[in-house]
């Protein structure tokens, strides 16, 4: 991991009196822990500061995070900001409606773990080798004079320990636990976080994951394992759209196993996620559709239902397969995202 110097984007602060930080679209606990450990760093600095959703979905997991009931939803708010700050964001279209609210502003600023560079902010710190971009974020605080309070610790070890996937994926390095040993010395607390973000799943969620795991099939000599759910399921089980999040884990731990693919009918279109289990590239194979991610972690979206986005996904791993025939076996902890990294635009016609 890099050791930024954040002078630059500190300066970028000096003057300003409104700031907007922003996350990504599908918010996951990297996203918002981050997004809300910024914020509170920066109203202690007395700065007017409101964390914005790049949607009207905010996940109900982390509500016990301090500052959730503050973020608003991008389309709802109409200032020019003197700052405009994405954390955990890639490129501007993965803001969702935040991307107006970029437009508006008077300087823009990039926190973020992706690949890319940033180019289209004024100032952008992105490495791709840090494990969360919660990370970045601790650091960047630090470099801000702010104090890492238990409330910080806490949104930047939900950052952490829910993109690493509770530190059992190929992104968990020395860098990665050394700073989760700093964040619980800060205050965070471990267990109940683990708690919070880990063991309150609904019993509709418990049913959503029985019915994936029946309907897993394998494809390719059992090198790839899918699964899906339609909108009906969530209708009949009274499921929300959090319930679905972790459905892809659930079959991903299938043994002898390079891909797993979950899809989830969403409405006209199709959400699919994708993990690696080897040293398989599937971020090229969601580029093909759209799609993008990590080269472990990626997701794509398909237009024309289930049907349509089996056949899509099984021709690009197909291909694949065929390109790469053999791939290294390594174990369950490679993998750097633990939800779907969904598109807005790229819907396969």
């Amino acid at each position: 991991m890099k050791k930024f110097d954040y002078s630059a984007g500190i300066d970028l602060l000096k003057g300003a009196q409104t700031i907007a930080v922003c996350g990504h679209v599908n918010p996951d606990g990297d996203c918002l822990g981050s997004a809300l450990a910024l914020t509170l760093a920066l109203r202690s600095c007395c700065y007017d500061v409101t964390p914005l959703l790049a949607t009207r979905e905010c996940p109900g997991l982390y509500d016990f995070l301090e500052g959730y009931s503050w973020f608003t939803p991008a389309c709802d708010y109409h200032e020019d900001p003197d700052v405009f700050i994405m954390v955990d964001v890639p490129s501007l279209p993965r803001t969702g409606d935040g991307a107006h609210v970029f437009d508006r502003a008077k300087k823009t600023l990039v926190i973020d773990h992706h690949q890319g560079d940033g180019s289209f902010a004024d100032v952008a710190y992105v490495d791709p080798t840090a494990a969360a971009a919660g990370m970045l974020v601790w650091d960047f605080i630090e470099q801000l004079g702010v104090a890492h309070t238990p409330e910080i610790a806490t949104c930047c070890y939900t950052a952490l320990v829910t993109d690493t996937g509770r530190f059992q994926f190929q992104n968990t390095d020395a860098p990665a636990l050394e700073a989760a040993a700093k964040m619980a010395c800060a205050g965070a607390n471990p267990s109940e976080i683990s708690r919070y973000v880990y063991q309150r799943r609904s019993l509709a969620a418990i049913q959503l994951n029985a019915l994936v795991m029946r309907r897993m099939e394998t494809l390719f000599d059992g090198k790839v394992v899918m699964s899906w759910v339609c909108e009906a399921d969530f209708n009949n089980l009274g499921a929300t759209k959090d319930d679905g999040d972790s459905l892809i884990d659930q079959i991903r731990q299938l043994d002898g196993i390079e891909v797993a693919v979950m899809l989830r009918e969403q409405g006209p279109i199709v959400r699919g996620s994708i993990r690696s289990k080897t040293d398989r590239d599937v971020s090229a194979i969601a580029a093909k559709i759209g799609g993008g991610g990590h080269k472990a972690a990626a997701g794509f979206t398909v237009k024309g239902g289930l049907d349509e986005a089996r056949r899509v996904i099984t021709k690009l791993l197909g291909e694949s397969f065929e390109a790469q025939p053999k791939a290294r076996p390594t174990t369950d902890a490679e993998v750097t995202e633990t939800t779907a990294f969904s598109m807005i635009d790229g819907v396969v016609q």
